[in-house]
């Protein structure tokens, strides 16, 4: 009996990629995740997906699709993207790379129009129009944009910090503290300026480890600092841009409330202090995503693989998507 055809997807962002292999029932057959494949910050990056694409099965697949974060087809880096990928998967499979706000804006909205909101260590917005047009905003990275991101918000709180080091008469004095503490770090003395600076120095990947320090920012914020909530608020304002920029890009209806369904991804947007002022910034309740980020490369592989994906199968994605334990 010959074996089942299959198909790969994978979202790759900029601090973590996962993938997946299908079956044509839904099933969720392997899975790993590993590091970030951003060929704009990670030096690494081709070792990294060619490593994660080539502990996964292969010999029944019909086609792979890869979302990733950096991607544009006109970019030389996205060439050699492509190049990495086909020489991991061989000369057989149909493969179809793309953004990765693509890939999560046909996850969430399976196909339709809307605008979705990525926020994650960096940000990017993504519209689709009624009638298909489509528009983006953001996506700058860390050096000329990202705001609202994570490492947007953890620069701007380890700003806090540094201000606090060479003043701890600032007035957010008990912010900086708890930023330096979350991170092992002294908040006084005279070797509490270099520690930080060593701290960064030693870092394997300073974006992430950056990106990373918005999530003490979130646990703040839960527990009422002021100058936390005020930080997601500010990253907050710059995301429902985002929206708002694509969305009138697409629509030509009035831009308040948002004229489109929204939805979003990404650690930031999951802080309840960043969907809720968003979500008000936007006039309206964001949509369910339909299925997780992969799904949007799941449908597209199926597309490719010539697959039937009605309601009920996209159903049973969600389920093996949302609750398959990744591999080892």
């Amino acid at each position: 009996m010959p074996a089942q055809p299959t198909i790969l997807a994978l979202d790759g962002g900029g601090t973590h990629t996962r993938a997946v292999v299908i079956a044509p029932d839904a099933t969720v057959l392997a899975q790993a995740t590993g590091p970030g494949c951003n060929p704009f910050d990670r030096p690494e990056w081709a070792e990294n997906l060619r490593h994660l694409l080539e502990q996964m099965p292969r010999t029944t697949l019909q086609s792979a699709v890869l979302g990733m974060a950096g991607y544009d087809a006109a970019r030389p880096s996205s060439a050699q993207q492509e190049q990495v990928a086909r020489a991991a998967l061989g000369p057989d499979v149909r493969l179809w790379l793309e953004n990765d706000v693509e890939t999560a804006h046909r996850a969430a909205f399976a196909g339709q129009a809307g605008v979705f909101v990525l926020a994650g260590t960096g940000s990017v917005a993504m519209a689709v129009g009624a009638n298909g047009q489509t528009a983006r905003a953001g996506g700058w990275g860390w050096l000329l944009g990202d705001e609202g991101g994570g490492y947007w918000i953890g620069r701007k709180a380890l700003g806090y910090a540094t201000r606090y080091l060479d003043d701890p008469s600032v007035p957010f004095a008990a912010f900086a503290q708890a930023l330096l503490h979350s991170l092992n770090l002294p908040t006084t003395g005279p070797t509490a300026p270099d520690a930080l600076r060593e701290w960064l120095r030693t870092r394997t990947h300073p974006r992430s480890a950056v990106g990373d320090v918005a999530a003490t920012v979130h646990t703040l914020a839960l527990n009422e600092d002021t100058y936390a909530i005020a930080l997601l608020r500010a990253a907050s304002g710059h995301l429902a841009e985002l929206a708002h920029t694509t969305a009138k890009q697409v629509s030509n209806l009035p831009p308040s409330p948002l004229p489109l369904a929204w939805s979003y991804g990404g650690s930031v947007m999951h802080n309840p202090v960043v969907l809720q002022t968003v979500t008000s910034l936007l006039g309206a309740e964001p949509h369910p995503a339909t299925l997780p980020p992969i799904g949007g490369a799941v449908l597209k592989a199926a597309e490719l693989a010539g697959w039937h994906t009605d309601a009920t199968w996209i159903c049973q994605l969600a389920r093996n998507l949302t609750h398959r334990k990744a591999i080892a």
